[in-house]
C-alpha cells in the first residue's frame, strides 16, 4: 500500500526489522522463487528490501537487476524505497512491463528496422491518427466512436489477431498502406489504417511494446543473450496478474541466470479480462525447476476478527493456494 505522506528517504536497511517469512523471502537469492503474499503482509516492503539485500551484501550492481511492476505509481515507489535502502540513485531496471520493453528498443530498436526515436504512443495520438483515418475514409463518429476504435483495435491486437505486428515489423509502408486502400469493412479500414499511421510515423502503443521486444528476442539470438548476461537478478511483482505476452518476455530472459522470484496473490486477480492468466502463478512449480515457494500471511491492516471473515470468503475460491491470513503485530513498516 502506497502511503503518500511517508518519508521514505528516513528508512534503514535492516533484516531484523521483517519477519520470518519476509526475512526469508528477502535472503533467498538465488534460483526461481515464488512468494505466495496475502493481502497487508508486506510484500512491496520483501520486494525493496531483497533489491537492498542484493545490493548490499551480494555486491549485485543496481543496473543488473529487473524488477517489475505493474503501474508507474508502484515503481516510483519502490524506487524512492531502493533509494533510501541503497543509499544510491542508480536503482536498475524498476519499472512496468512497458517501461521495461522502452528501455530494450531504446538500445535495440535497429533489429526490427525502427529508430530509437520511435514514438510510444498515448491516447491522444490515436485519437488525432484516427481522425486522419475517418477523414481520408468518410467514416463518420456515428459508426464508431474514437474510444470504441481504440478498444476494437485492442481487442484485434490482443485476441483476434495477435500476429498483426508481423505486418509492422515485416510489410513495407507501401504494402500496409494497400492494406488500408482495400478495406472496406469500418472496423478493417480503422484497423489497417491505424497501423499504416503508426508505421509513417514510427509509433507504437503499449501492446506493440511488449510484441516488438518479444519478437526480438525470439529472432535475435545476440540481443537475447545479451539481456539474458546483463539480468542476473529479475523479480516480478503483482504476477497473478501476468498475461501471456507478459510471461513470454519475462521467460525470453530467464535461462542464462535462472534467477527468477515472483510474487503474488491468487486471490487478488483483477485483470484477467485483459488476458490475465492465474495459472501462470499457481502453476509456477511446474513449469520452472527446482521452485522454492514461501508463504506470507500475516496481515498488518486487519484485526483476527476481520481476517477471519475474510479468510471464510475467501476460502470459497477455486483457483488458488491455501493460505489463512493471520494477524501480525502492527509495525508502521509493514505497508
Amino acid at each position: 500500500m502506497i502511503n503518500k505522506n511517508k518519508d521514505y528517504t528516513r528508512e534503514v536497511f535492516n533484516l531484523e526489522s521483517l519477519n520470518e517469512e519476509q526475512r526469508e523471502a528477502v535472503t533467498t537469492t538465488e534460483g526461481y522463487v515464488r512468494v505466495i503474499a496475502g493481502a497487508g503482509s508486506g510484500k512491496t516492503r520483501a520486494l525493496t528490501y531483497r533489491f537492498a539485500y542484493l545490493v548490499n551484501e551480494i555486491g549485485i550492481l543496481p543496473s543488473h537487476i529487473l524488477c517489475v511492476t505493474f503501474t508507474n505509481k508502484a515503481a516510483a515507489e519502490m524506487r524512492n524505497r531502493i533509494r533510501a535502502l541503497t543509499g544510491d540513485n542508480d536503482t536498475g531496471y524498476i519499472s512496468t512491463f512497458h517501461g521495461f520493453c522502452v528501455s530494450v528498443l531504446q538500445e535495440d530498436s535497429n533489429a526490427v528496422s525502427y529508430p530509437k526515436s520511435f514514438l510510444v504512443l498515448d491516447n491522444s495520438d490515436i485519437n488525432a491518427m484516427l481522425q486522419i483515418i475517418y477523414e481520408e475514409r468518410g467514416l463518420t463518429l456515428r459508426q464508431m466512436t474514437f474510444g470504441n476504435a481504440r478498444d476494437m483495435i485492442e481487442i484485434r491486437k490482443i485476441f483476434k489477431e495477435p500476429h498483426y505486428y508481423e505486418d509492422l515489423i515485416c510489410m513495407s509502408l507501401d504494402e500496409i498502406h494497400q492494406k488500408y486502400l482495400a478495406a472496406t469493412r469500418a472496423d478493417d479500414i480503422i484497423f489497417y489504417g491505424y497501423l499504416y499511421q503508426q508505421k509513417k510515423c514510427f509509433g507504437l502503443d503499449y501492446n506493440d511494446l511488449l510484441k516488438f521486444v518479444l519478437y526480438i528476442f525470439q529472432t535475435n539470438e545476440a540481443i537475447r543473450l545479451k539481456w539474458q548476461e546483463r539480468l542476473e537478478y529479475i523479480m516480478i511483482d503483482e504476477f497473478q496478474d501476468i498475461d501471456w505476452i507478459q510471461y513470454e518476455v519475462m521467460k525470453a530472459l530467464c535461462p542464462y541466470h535462472n534467477n527468477l522470484f515472483v510474487v503474488g496473490d491468487p486471490d487478488q486477480t483483477i485483470y484477467t479480462w485483459r488476458g490475465a492468466d492465474i495459472r501462470y502463478l499457481l502453476e509456477f512449480d511446474k513449469n520452472f525447476p527446482g521452485v522454492r515457494t514461501i508463504v506470507m500471511n500475516k496481515n498488518y491492516r486487519s484485526t483476527a476478527e476481520i481476517l477471519d471473515v475474510a479468510n471464510s470468503l475467501i476460502g470459497k475460491n477455486k483457483d488458488r493456494i491455501k493460505k489463512n491470513l493471520v494477524a501480525g503485530v502492527k509495525n508502521k513498516k509493514d505497508e
